[in-house]
């Protein structure tokens, strides 16, 4: 899991107040984002860093489930739960020399009668596999190998 991005949140000290529209305006961010602009600034420190924790919450959130989109479900779904034929499968993407190698496998992988396949990995094999396929968990590709002989 990858570190979240920092960011910063409000204090009191952080408003300055603008007599013109009778609000306190948060001075390091004037987007229009609840807390911003407020009348008390204790309250919009608040309101702006309960807003900020949320957002950042749910991004966080998105890309974690982000990654069941990636080479490395793949594996993980061939290591637990694939038949030697699948594994095989899943080799050869893995060991394909090039792009047109890759398609083919793939190609014949989606042909092959895919029990308790989970089909939303397809995503993952036709639009990141490729590039992906060698930056993962090589213990996987280990058990996958053993896999595929039994």
């Amino acid at each position: 899991m990858t570190m979240a991005k920092l960011f910063r949140l409000a204090t009191e000290n952080d408003y300055i107040f603008i007599p013109e529209i009778g609000l306190w305006e948060l001075s390091f961010d004037t987007r229009p984002v609840i807390g911003v602009r407020c009348d008390d600034p204790v309250t919009g420190a608040f309101e702006y860093n309960q807003a900020r924790l949320k957002f950042f919450s749910a991004k966080l959130k998105s890309v974690q489930n982000h990654k069941e989109f990636d080479f490395e479900a793949v594996l993980t779904w061939a290591a637990e739960h694939g038949s030697p034929e699948q594994c095989q499968f899943v080799l050869n993407l893995v060991n394909a020399r090039n792009i047109s190698e890759y398609k083919e496998a793939a190609l014949n992988f989606i042909k092959y009668d895919r029990v308790n396949y989970p089909y939303h990995l397809d995503i993952a094999i036709f639009f990141t596999g490729f590039e992906t396929r060698l930056t993962t968990n090589h213990d996987l590709i280990s058990v996958i190998k053993d896999k595929s002989k039994s």
